[in-house]
């Protein structure tokens, strides 16, 4: 591979360093991996925990889609695809559905995965209540009929419920409860492996780094695949950019346009632009302080420089929001491109009697398009009479403050997009009062809202749910939510040694599993 001595090193280093402060998921002293059967990624999404429940949260996903299988995933068309189930089919009211399985997938205990490790799963996300669970609130019960059968009872009709699935991780029931502790096992599996993914946990030092191995009695196995794949965690672009061109990272995520330049057309780099559902918004608080007020938030929107957002923060590599999904969404409704009218919104707060008022506004600086946006839009509403307040915040404490009215904040910037490709679910989970507290971030409550999405995710005739989600958006936009930002263009630079950097709809930036050394 190209770099070879200080990509050597990088890894050396990163791995004694983790040996040193580590004192969680470490198997003991093990022998660094040869680097030419390791892919190293550099990316600044941090996982806060290992725990497949919060796979929900991008940052956490990333990792543990390598080291966990899914019963059905999304093909880069947007099909549902079996993995470890097989088959599945409905009941004729869509009130229950059973799942075939395969028979042999094994965890990385050795322990045969069976019926009872996914109803184990299904349960424990239900109790919880995090998480992926907000993909599950169709979810009643589950039944192991024998090894390789799973019956599904649902409260209500909901035909999408086996696109959920492709968000669910299946865990090793055994070795969880075994480890489940006074919280259900989220402290052990915040930083240890229950799954039967490609790859199995070695090491992890959180907020650095972790070393997967390749898990060769895997259903899925490929010798293709690097033997270890190694993330190292690191947020800042600049630092991601010298780290790959020296050789320390193979792959990386999270680089600015500005940083992403300069490998452009640089021998031994390859830079592969992936479709993406991603999107940027401004979600407002609709139940308390000004942004209650539509006007209030139909000035904010005004205010909001779209082009600058492109131009400056963007680099050019997106575009501006038309909805309130992405483009690359089925059945969403094109409200046309956001433009700036200062004057105007200028008009709405003087009208209002509102100069001087102070709102609040939650980010993650891990993030630079969250941080630059934050800023922006601090400058903008200065310009119309308002004074923004910054509270840098990680995702976990975001939906902490989102729990508790008291506590939500008036704005927050956050990403978002259908974790499945199904518009339903997401403006189910997001825009359905039903979830006011959990992922409804604005705490938005129409009830004709309500009753469209929910009539919408019972129908069995997808023209007349889509006819359903269809009215709902119209009545969203009209009530003014959010501010739409930004569809940005995910970007991943590689260097040339590394293949299979492939878009697949449930994963928000690439799927590691499909990761595999050129030739």
């Amino acid at each position: 591979m190209k770099h070879s001595l200080s990509r050597t090193t990088a890894v050396f280093a990163t791995l004694a360093v983790g040996a040193l402060v580590s004192g969680c998921a470490s198997t003991g002293t093990s022998p660094a991996p040869a680097r030419d059967e390791t892919v190293i990624i550099g990316t600044g999404a941090v996982p806060q925990s290992l725990d497949p429940i919060l796979a929900s949260d991008v940052q956490t996903d990333f990792t543990t889609g390598a080291l966990y299988d899914k019963l059905v995933d999304y093909d880069a068309n947007g099909e549902l695809v079996p993995l470890i189930a097989t088959e599945w089919e409905y009941n004729a009211d869509a009130t229950s559905v059973t799942l075939t399985l395969r028979d042999d997938v094994v965890f990385h205990s050795g322990t045969p995965l069976t019926a009872a490790d996914v109803v184990y799963t299904l349960d424990r996300d239900a109790r919880l209540g995090l998480g992926v669970a907000s993909f599950l609130s169709s979810y009643a019960s589950a039944e192991a009929i024998d090894d390789t059968h799973v019956t599904i009872t649902l409260n209500s009709p909901n035909t999408t419920f086996v696109g959920a699935l492709s968000k669910i991780y299946v865990v090793d029931s055994a070795l969880v409860a075994e480890n489940a502790g006074s919280d259900d096992a989220q402290s052990w599996l915040a930083s240890n492996d229950a799954g039967s993914g490609v790859y199995s946990l070695e090491d992890y030092t959180a907020n650095q780094s972790a070393e997967l191995v390749r898990f060769d009695d895997s259903w899925r196995f490929d010798e293709a695949r690097p033997t270890n794949l190694v993330y190292r965690y690191i947020t800042e672009s600049s630092t991601l950019r010298d780290e790959l061109a020296s050789g320390g990272v193979d792959v990386v995520t999270g680089l600015t346009a500005t940083d992403q330049t300069g490998f452009e057309g640089k021998d031994g780099f390859a830079l592969v632009p992936l479709p993406t559902m991603m999107q940027l918004y401004f979600m407002m608080n609709t139940a308390s302080g000004i942004t209650a007020d539509p006007a209030v938030r139909e000035a904010i929107q005004l205010a909001y420089d779209y082009e600058g957002h492109i131009s400056s923060i963007l680099s050019g590599k997106g575009e501006i929001a038309s909805g309130i999904a992405s483009p690359a969404v089925t059945c969403r409704v094109d409200s046309g491109t956001s433009e700036q009218d200062v004057a105007a919104a200028k008009a709405i707060i003087s009208d209002l009697g509102l100069e001087g008022s102070t709102l609040t506004l939650a980010y993650q600086s891990v993030i630079p398009e969250h941080q630059k946006a934050a800023t922006l839009l601090q400058s903008n509403l200065k310009d119309i009479g308002l004074t923004l307040e910054l509270k840098t915040v990680t995702y976990p404490e975001y939906m902490a403050l989102i729990s508790d009215p008291a506590t939500v904040p008036d704005i927050g910037v956050l990403w978002d997009f259908p974790y499945y490709p199904e518009i339903g679910p997401m403006l189910h989970r997001v825009y359905d009062s039903v979830f006011i507290g959990q992922s409804n971030y604005g705490l938005y409550s129409n009830p004709e809202v309500d009753s469209l999405l929910e009539s919408g995710i019972a129908s069995t005739d997808p023209e007349a749910a889509c006819a359903d989600f269809t009215a709902a958006q119209e009545q969203i936009i009209a009530d003014r939510v959010s501010v739409n930002v930004s569809n940005p263009t995910t970007t991943v630079v590689t260097s040339s040694d590394v293949t299979g950097i492939e878009y697949r709809p449930t994963y928000q930036l690439f799927d590691p599993t499909l990761l595999t050394l050129a030739e």
